[in-house]
Formats: C-alpha cells, structure tokens, sequence
C-alpha cells in the first residue's frame, strides 16, 4: 500500500522533547557516570549525546592521536543535533596548555557554528568563581599529569600546593567497578584536604569514575568547596545557554555560588 508522505512536524508537537542536546567529546567508550550526572542535575530536558576518542593511555602519542579524533567526532555530534559541544576530558586539555587549547576551542566553535566548552576551563572558571587560590587535587593520573595540571592552573593563579593520586591508564576506566571508583575519590580526596588544611578547594580529576558521593561527604567533613568535571561542566553549560542560577543549598558550593 502506498501514500502520501507524512508531513514533517516539530518534534515539540510530538509530545515530550528534550530542549537542550548536549553533544560531549568524551576520551573513552563507555562513559556512563557524566550522563547521568547530567541527567540527575539537569532534568529531562536535556539530552547527553557522546562520542568516544578511544583514548588508550596517557602516553604523549595517544593523547595526539585522541585529540586528532577531534574533528571527525565533532562531526557526528552536530548531525546528531547537539546545540553545544563540551570537550570532555582534562588530560587532553593539559597535554595541549592553555593557548593551544584556545586555538583548538576556537577552530571548533568555527567548524560546528556552535558553543564549545572544556572540562579544563570549567574547573578554572569553578576555581575563580569561588575565589580559590590555593588548591589540592585528586585523581587517577600519573606524576607527569598532574604535574601539567599545576602549570595549566598557574596561569590564571590558581597554585596546586598538594595531589593524591593513584595512577591508572583510560583503558581501566572502562571496566573499574562504580562503587569502588566512588570509594577510591573519597578516599584519595580526603588524603589530600587532610595534607594541606590551608588548601582552599579540592578539585577531583576524571570525569569517567562515580564521585559525587565523595564529593558531597568531603565538602561536609572538610567544609571546602569540591570541584568535580560534573559540577564544573553543568555550571558552564547553564551560564553558556543563558539559563545559570545558583542551586539550592545541598547541591555543593560550586553549583551554590553565584
């Protein structure tokens, strides 16, 4: 049986319809925290569409060959219909440094027409809008990487005065069990707080392991600010679409802070 087309409608009309694509560059396959933390903070009407650089280790020609992904991933995002890019991922931001990262934020604001955020610079943007001058961190990177964070930080006068780290490679990303990832964040950030009691902030590297859970216990037992690539990535996303207001008390500083 045959027949006229069907009409093209907005989607709108169709019924329920996320507002907002949120098109996410992501280092590895597989990252299913950062959805769903999207989804737990912003509500169904925005919709995380993500495609994997296949980052396999921390190695420099890894993190070239992951950043030269970039563009044929960016792609795929704007005929999926993202209305934003966010370049996930902080390692590959610091193998880069600031100016280089610039250069490349701005060739793809430039190739998709569209806003493009970084994990790197919302943590710095979460950083200054707090005040933070002296920070500790937490993560799952190596000596070298982390080394990279604090001349990456120095330039807007943020000083890394202490890390704590257990160094892992992406490719055990992938398969680390949530609630142990949950685990080692709190205890990893707790080791670093209780190094250096005059750190301002806590930032916890990696947006691949479950760390919300950590972060909300640290910031009560500590009563310091803790950044995460979730709470920095929803913070610049709201301020980038015009949509920012601070949270209600309970969803951690970052997000509270006008």
């Amino acid at each position: 049986m045959t027949g006229a087309a069907s009409p093209m409608v907005d989607a709108s009309e169709i019924g329920s319809f996320p507002r907002h694509a949120i098109g996410v560059l992501s280092p590895i396959a597989g990252a299913d925290t950062m959805p769903y933390g999207f989804y737990r903070l912003l509500g169904p009407n925005f919709i995380v569409i993500s495609s994997s650089l296949a980052l396999a280790s921390f190695k420099p020609e890894d993190l070239d060959r992951a950043v030269a992904a970039i563009d044929e991933k960016l792609g795929h995002l704007v005929s999926r219909g993202a209305d934003l890019i966010l370049q996930s991922g902080t390692p590959l931001a610091l193998s880069l440094g600031p100016q280089a990262l610039e250069r490349l934020l701005a060739r793809l604001r430039e190739r998709s027409g569209l806003p493009v955020l970084s994990s790197a610079l919302n943590a710095v943007a979460a950083a200054r809008a707090l005040s933070v001058k002296k920070l500790v961190v937490a993560n799952k990177w190596n000596d070298s990487l982390n080394r990279a964070l604090a001349a990456f930080i120095a330039h807007w006068d943020i000083e890394l005065i202490a890390s704590a780290a257990e160094s892992q490679e992406p490719s055990h990303f992938q398969s680390a069990d949530l609630r142990q990832g949950a685990e080692l964040a709190y205890r990893l950030g707790r080791d670093a707080l209780a190094r250096e009691p005059k750190a301002d902030a806590l930032f916890i590297g990696g947006g691949a392991w479950l760390v919300a859970p950590a972060a909300e216990r640290l910031e009560r037992e500590f009563a310091k600010p803790v950044i995460t690539s979730l709470n920095g990535a929803v913070r610049a996303i709201l301020k980038e679409l015009g949509c920012w207001q601070p949270f209600p008390a309970g969803f951690g500083r970052v997000l509270e802070v006008e």
